[in-house]
């Protein structure tokens, strides 16, 4: 099964959806969204981890 990590603004953290989740809720061909990222489920959680943490470390340099 895909999973995708989604971003809709820079205003809301990115969410997981499953594939069939993401072409009911979203039309890939418009430009209202950003998929991040492509994998499992885990690939995904731990992806949208790092990520975080990633920005936190550069918010406090």
């Amino acid at each position: 099964m895909m999973y995708y990590v989604i971003w809709d603004s820079e205003k809301f953290p990115p969410s997981i959806l499953h594939e069939d989740q993401y072409f009911q809720w979203y039309n890939p061909m418009r430009n209202d969204h950003r998929v991040e990222f492509r994998g499992t489920m885990n690939q995904c959680y731990s992806y949208v981890t790092k990520r975080e943490r990633n920005q936190s470390m550069l918010e406090f340099h």
